[in-house]
Formats: C-alpha cells, sequence, structure tokens
C-alpha cells in the first residue's frame, strides 16, 4: 500500500518545462551577448544575473521536483516496538500543551509520552501528571530545545523517539502509519508534513483555508527530495531512531536550527531518511506576521550558521552530489531576497539617474522578455504540481525579504545567536507590534512611489528624462506593480484580527440548550466551537438568566456532550428570523473538558484532509483572482 495522494508525473509535464527552461536559458544568453549597457555595465550585470538566479532556482526546483511519487511501501509496525514520545515544551500556554497531550493519550500504538519542560513549570509537572504522561525538565536551559531533547534521551530508553512541538497534536493512528518504514535498518528518521488547524493565521490563504505558504514545500518538494535521499528533518512531527542519534552524538546543538544540521550529520553517515506525505499531526501556525517573521529569522540564521560551519553541506564528507545539490537548492530560498531586492532597487535607480542596464530596442526586448517571463511562471506552476500559486509567494517573498537579509549577518559576524519560541498566542498588544513589523515595508513603498514621483516631475517640469517613452512607461509599470505586491502585504496584515485567544472550529453539530431557565429544550445549531465558547442558531432568543442553562450535542466520538453556558456573549436576529447566538463557557472541568478537547483537537482538523492538486489553468486563475481580490480590498470590509 502506498500514500494516498494524487500525484503528477507526467511525460508531458517533464517536456514542457525541459522546453520552457532552454527557452529561458537562450534569453539569458541573448541578454548577455547583446543588451548589456557598456555605460553602466556594473548596473546591467546586477540585473542579468537577478534574472540569471531565477532561471538557476527553477533549474533546481525542477530537478528537486521531477518525481514525487512515493519511495517507499507502506508496512503495518510490528507489536512491541518500544516508543517514545517527546513534547517538549519553555512558554506555551496550558490549554496549547493539553491538546496536543490529548492527541497523545489517543495515539493507538503503545507508547510512553514524555513532556520536557523547559520552563521548569509546577503547572506543567501537575498537567503530565494527569494526562498520564511522564515529566522531565532539567537545571538550565542549555542550547535550547535541542539540549531539551538530548538531555531527554539520556532519562529514556525507547528504540524509537516520536518528536512533537508543544502545540502539534497527532492523529490516532500517527504510529501505525510510520513506525513500518523502520523495516529498513538504514532509516534513521521518518518527517510528516506540518499543517495547521487554525487556518485564520497570517500564512494561510483565507479563500482557500487547505493552502498555507509552506504548502509547496511539504507537498512537493520534500516528497521530491525522497528521489536524492535528501528530505530533511523538520523537527516536528516525526519519528526518529534513537541508534541513528547517538550515532551522529545527538541532536546538534551547534546551530539554532538543529533539525537540519543533525540532518546533515545523519545523512553524511550513511543514513537514510523518509518524507511521509500524509498529514497525520496539525499544529498552530504564526497567527500575526510578527510571529511569523520571528520563525522565518530564526530559520535563516541557523541556516546560516550552518553553511559557514565546518559541516555545511557544501562540504562535510560523506554527502552524494545530489544530496548537496538539494541541500544548497533549499539554502537558495533565503538568497532569494537579494533577487527580490535587486528587483525593487534597480527600477528606482533608473528612475533617479536616468540609466538604463540594457540597450535594445522594445520590438526585440518583447519578443525575447515576454516568453521568458510568462514560461517562468508557467514552469513554476507545473513543477509545482498546481500547489505554486504565483501571485501568494511573490507576497511572501516581499513580506520576508527583510528578516532574510538581515540573516546575512550571522555568515559574517559570529556572535551567539539565541533560540526563540514562536509566539503560539495574541493578546491586547498585538495590534500594535503588527504596526511596527511592517514599518520597513511601508518605506519601501514609500522610497519607490517617492522615486516614481521624482522621475514624472523632473520628465514633466525640466524635460530632463532622457529614456525611450517604452522603457519609462515599463520602469514605471515595474515600480508600481513592487510597491502594489508589498502593500499588499501589509494590507494582508492590517486586516487580520486578533480580539480571540482560543481558535473557533467551524462545525455543523445539531443539539439543543436546556435548562431551568427554560420551558423546554430549545433546539440549537452549533456552527463554530473552541475550548472556551460557541455560537449556535436558535428559533428564539436565550433568557438573559443563563446559570442554570447547558449545551448539549454529540459527535462520532462521544455520543452527548454536556456543555454550561455561563454567559450569553450577544444575540442577533438574522434576516431568515432565526437567532445567531455566541456563547461562554467559561473554565471547562472534568469529562466535559476531556470530550471537548478530543473533538476540537484530534478530530475535527481536516478530518477527510486532502491535498489540493489542481491544474495549472486552475491556479493561473486562481493567482489572477488573487490579484483581482487585492486592488478591491479599499472597497471591502476587513474579514471579522
Amino acid at each position: 500500500m502506498k500514500e494516498k495522494r494524487p500525484v503528477k508525473n507526467s511525460f508531458f509535464l517533464h517536456l514542457g518545462v525541459s522546453i520552457s527552461i532552454a527557452i529561458m536559458l537562450h534569453y539569458l544568453w541573448w541578454r548577455a551577448a547583446h543588451t548589456l549597457n557598456p555605460d553602466a555595465i556594473v548596473f546591467s550585470w546586477i540585473l542579468w544575473a537577478a534574472e540569471a538566479f531565477g532561471v538557476l532556482n527553477l533549474i533546481l526546483f525542477t530537478w528537486m521536483t521531477w518525481n514525487i511519487k512515493p519511495t517507499r511501501l507502506y508496512r503495518p509496525p510490528k507489536p512491541g516496538l518500544k516508543v517514545d514520545i517527546f513534547v517538549p515544551t519553555y512558554n506555551e500556554d496550558l490549554e496549547i500543551l493539553e491538546a496536543t497531550l490529548t492527541g497523545c493519550r489517543l495515539i493507538a500504538y503503545p507508547h510512553t509520552t514524555y513532556v520536557l519542560d523547559d520552563g521548569q513549570r509546577p503547572a506543567v509537572r501537575e498537567l503530565a501528571e494527569r494526562m498520564g504522561c511522564k515529566y522531565i525538565t532539567r537545571p538550565d536551559n542549555k542550547h535550547a530545545k535541542a539540549g531539551n531533547l538530548n538531555h531527554a534521551l539520556a532519562h529514556s530508553d525507547g528504540e524509537f523517539i516520536a518528536v512533537l512541538d508543544a502545540d502539534m497534536v497527532p492523529k490516532p493512528e500517527f504510529l501505525d502509519r510510520t513506525l513500518g518504514y523502520f523495516e529498513d535498518k538504514k532509516l534513521a528518521f521518518v518527517q510528516l508534513p506540518q499543517e495547521f488547524y487554525n487556518t485564520d493565521s497570517i500564512q494561510h490563504d483565507q479563500k482557500s483555508s487547505l493552502w498555507h505558504e509552506q504548502s509547496l514545500f511539504f507537498r512537493v518538494i520534500q516528497p521530491g527530495k525522497n528521489h536524492s535521499n535528501s528530505a530533511f528533518w523538520c523537527g516536528s512531527p516525526s519519528v526518529l531512531r534513537r541508534k541513528a542519534l547517538e550515532d551522529v552524538g545527538g541532536v546538534a546543538t551547534e546551530t539554532i536550527t538543529e533539525d537540519i544540521h543533525t540532518s546533515v550529520r545523519l545523512h553524511s553517515r550513511g543514513w537514510s531518511s523518509y518524507f511521509l506525505c500524509e498529514p497525520l499531526a496539525f499544529g498552530i501556525a504564526p497567527h500575526t506576521v510578527q510571529a511569523y517573521l520571528s520563525q522565518r529569522l530564526r530559520w535563516a540564521q541557523g541556516t546560516m550558521q550552518l553553511y559557514r560551519s565546518k559541516e555545511s553541506p557544501l562540504w562535510i564528507p560523506g554527502l552524494t552530489l545530489s544530496q548537496r545539490l538539494s541541500y544548497f537548492a533549499s539554502f537558495l530560498a533565503y538568497v532569494e531576497s537579494l533577487q527580490k531586492l535587486a528587483f525593487i532597487l534597480i527600477p528606482v535607480g533608473i528612475m533617479l539617474f536616468n540609466v538604463l542596464p540594457m540597450r535594445v530596442g522594445i520590438g526585440d526586448f518583447l519578443l525575447h522578455w515576454t516568453p521568458y517571463f510568462l514560461l517562468n511562471v508557467i514552469a513554476n506552476q507545473v513543477s509545482g504540481r498546481g500547489v505554486f500559486r504565483y501571485f501568494k509567494s511573490e507576497i511572501y517573498s516581499f513580506l520576508r525579504m527583510v528578516v532574510f537579509i538581515q540573516s546575512y549577518l550571522v555568515l559574517f559576524f559570529r556572535k551567539p545567536l539565541k533560540f526563540n519560541v514562536t509566539p503560539k498566542s495574541v493578546d491586547s498588544s498585538t495590534v500594535a507590534r503588527e504596526r511596527r513589523a511592517v514599518r520597513i515595508h511601508l518605506a519601501i513603498v514609500g522610497l519607490i512611489l517617492g522615486s516614481m514621483l521624482i522621475c514624472l516631475l523632473k520628465m514633466y517640469l525640466y524635460r530632463s528624462f532622457f529614456l525611450p517613452p517604452w522603457a519609462l512607461f515599463f520602469v514605471l509599470l515595474w515600480s508600481l506593480y513592487n510597491a502594489l505586491v508589498i502593500l499588499f502585504g501589509v494590507l494582508e496584515v492590517w486586516r487580520r484580527q486578533h480580539h480571540r485567544k482560543h481558535y473557533r472550529f467551524k462545525v455543523d453539530f445539531s443539539g439543543c440548550i436546556e435548562g431551568s431557565a427554560l420551558a423546554h429544550p430549545l433546539r440549537a445549531q452549533v456552527t463554530n466551537l473552541s475550548i472556551s465558547g460557541a455560537q449556535v442558531i436558535c428559533q428564539t432568543e436565550l433568557p438573559t438568566a443563563t446559570s442554570e442553562l447547558r449545551l448539549s450535542f454529540g459527535t462520532s466520538r462521544h455520543p452527548q456532550i454536556v456543555l454550561p453556558i455561563r454567559k450569553v456573549i450577544r444575540q442577533r436576529r438574522l434576516l431568515n428570523g432565526l437567532y445567531e447566538i455566541g456563547l461562554w463557557f467559561g473554565e471547562l472541568e472534568g469529562d466535559a473538558r476531556r470530550k471537548l478537547f478530543e473533538v476540537l483537537f484530534v478530530d475535527l482538523p481536516y478530518a477527510d484532509y486532502r491535498f489540493d492538486s489542481a491544474s495549472v489553468w486552475q491556479r493561473v486563475q486562481t493567482d489572477l483572482k488573487d490579484f483581482a481580490d487585492y486592488l478591491s480590498y479599499p472597497l471591502r470590509n476587513g474579514r471579522s
């Protein structure tokens, strides 16, 4: 039995992408041989290098994703394997950790769960004991998460180690679907995709919640890396062989990205890895842009630490050529920000200094540039199997550009880096921090628009702009595009709402509200649900005295769940005469709390999850619709 996933590796896909790359290489040759401006040769080569970088990226991307079919057959695990589940935690909210431990408790295959508490919190110890888990802490926080894992390795003895971040809730079949692959004695770890249940996060598409900013990596790139034995460990969710970790001295502690560093060591020692493209655990994506950028900065800085070290994938002994290429292709994702910066500053330089980085006529330029640009977009869409989204990718590339460029300092300065835990919750100060997080992006938009204004004023007032009219139009359009993409990213941040502490799952449960304040039970349709409240649709209003009211409903796991209603938050009459009512449960305890956590965090996240594999034309249409939606943003209200 193989993984259940739609895969497209057709001959025409490969042929089309190969022809596209050949045409783009011809474009680069034409640009270098016939268009460079000798009066601004450095300027010319910078633009050419930025274009060449895009083609190099596409070539490596196509090579990595040439075949994304599974490379291993599924086997059910043998009984009796000793498995330890590690849940490292530092400062996460207890509700977040409780949700993960609820999922661990429901995992079908026998195991022992360890809570690795680097925060040394008595409340975490109490929670671990209540959930039937073993509790491990240590006297210091040396080496952060990596040190925490290594400390737990020394205080446990499981043959296999499953690692779950404090917010990553596993499904009951988590171990049944992964342990069988370890019949290959050289397999060091099985990595699973990182999927998320909070689909209102900054990295999710609000119009297609199954897609998020990491979808391409986990649904296309990592499966492709299996074919060069270079799929790397991403920390969580994963299962590792203890013997393999011990062979490389445990989890790497020299960088703040211990996962990819450990992967390099394992691959260099001859161990193999496997990426299982099956969503078996769901976590919390960075909800705010501040959390998103903080996480990406840590990843980028850790990668820079690794690539300047003696264990860089570029020169560490033991890796194959294909493994080095695969790691290098992943490294280039962080270098892309230099290309984006060049594409911002080049048109600004043209407008301010009246210098073009090429000498070519409009007809010849469009004849060569148009197929280069269009084929670049289409080839990425095709190689991305419909998961790649051009316009969304542009927005995220510009959003993270600043922190990626900041990470380059690590290549030159060896100042120790601190491991910062990605924030998982929001509070009253979140909105102000979100505004501060995009100040540099707004400054870049101001630079672009200011340059455009100066350019137009010079042309109109002083007649001092000596570029051809077609070049002026193209440069202004290019600059406007850059400004709009960055501005759309900022608007994406500004229109997000952060007033709820607990994520609300969309549901459709039939239930009723009953209590002494009601003459008879009132039918209610539950439309969304969280650990602290719900929204229901009823035929009549509820009385204001709610102390004796209860909401009851059933699910496939629990035929009856009864929750106390502490307060009616709001009531609103709908156009159809029904009432939309917001309820607050307060702090739940006992059986009601257990059942609610199991339903919310184990059963609900993508109960019938399937990866999207849309056609290229469908995805192009989606990109065009995204662009139109952003253009119409000022005419629409923000999402609540």
